[in-house]
């Protein structure tokens, strides 16, 4: 044990020995001598008690320094800058495979999920759920951008996740129109660029999902529309689906007056509390898209508690 911690502990048996028997005979003197008594001495045992507290901070142990190891990574994880002819920009991608992958020779399917600046970490802590088996296993692909701020984020993602950028939007907006309405330029960067990569570096099967959230569900409902081979099934969680005058609507109209199925499993959700238009645009999507009475698709909706 160090000599400082006991010579500290030692001190402070004193003290609270000293300060029981000062204030022992302190009260032997308040029954004996009355009120009076207790008023004179009240200044000597405020020193007693200074003297107590003061041997409690010198008894304080050290408190060692933490010390700088290094920045958090995630389990399994690799991160990559990946520069896009398609988009002409370069995005950072991580990828994390499951548990168990190094010791396999199993191929895996692979979840694509836009905004991993926003959702990287959400996506990762499906890997417990993963490896208990209440999740298939799968390697994540997050896209996301190597900028050092949130804003600069938000700005971005609206090139590559909205499919239009009416010059109304712009005015009224203030979206610069270079970083509004490209989101087909991020699906050839998916299709002919990251696909590719990713099948090429990882055992990754041909199955894939894609999850997209708020402008990223905008992105998803898109794709399924314009160009749903990059992926085979589609979460998308609370689109904002008044994007642009309710493009969405038209592109949804336009597919169906070009195919006569849509072979893909969607999912659609919602909180409960979302406001504004979100959860009617919901259901009116899901209601059209269930009338199409597409044979091969599989579509849900939830609207979740909050």
């Amino acid at each position: 044990m160090p000599l400082r911690f006991i010579l500290s502990f030692t001190a402070t048996s004193k003290a609270l020995l000293w300060l029981a028997t000062k204030t022992s005979l302190w009260r032997q003197r308040v029954y004996s001598e009355g009120a009076v008594s207790h008023n004179l001495n009240g200044v000597a045992d405020m020193k007693y008690l200074i003297v107590f507290l003061l041997a409690c901070v010198i008894a304080s142990p050290a408190v060692a320094e933490p010390t700088l190891v290094g920045p958090t990574t995630l389990d399994r994880s690799h991160q990559f800058l990946m520069p896009s002819e398609a988009v002409g920009d370069t995005f950072r991608v991580d990828v994390i495979v499951p548990m168990g992958y190094a010791a396999s020779e199993e191929t895996y399917p692979v979840v694509i999920v836009t905004d991993s600046n926003y959702l990287l970490t959400s996506a990762a802590a499906t890997q417990l759920a993963q490896a208990t088996g209440d999740l298939t296993k799968v390697i994540i692909v997050a896209i996301g951008y190597d900028v050092p701020s949130i804003a600069e984020t938000a700005q971005i993602r609206v090139r590559d996740l909205t499919p239009t950028c009416s010059q109304e939007r712009i005015d009224k907006r203030g979206h610069p129109a270079h970083l509004c309405g490209k989101a087909d330029n991020f699906i050839a960067f998916i299709r002919d660029e990251l696909k590719p990569f990713i099948k090429e570096q990882y055992r990754a099967a041909d199955n894939t999902t894609l999850v997209g959230y708020s402008f990223g569900g905008v992105f998803a409902l898109h794709a399924l529309f314009a160009d749903n081979d990059i992926a085979d099934r589609y979460v998308i969680g609370s689109p904002s689906i008044d994007w642009d005058g309710s493009v969405l609507f038209d592109e949804e109209a336009q597919y169906a007056k070009d195919h006569e199925t849509l072979p893909k499993r969607v999912y659609l959700s919602a909180g409960g509390l979302e406001g504004y238009a979100t959860i009617p645009n919901l259901y009116l999507m899901y209601e059209k898209l269930k009338e199409r009475k597409y044979p091969e698709l599989e579509i849900s909706l939830e609207v979740l508690d909050d």
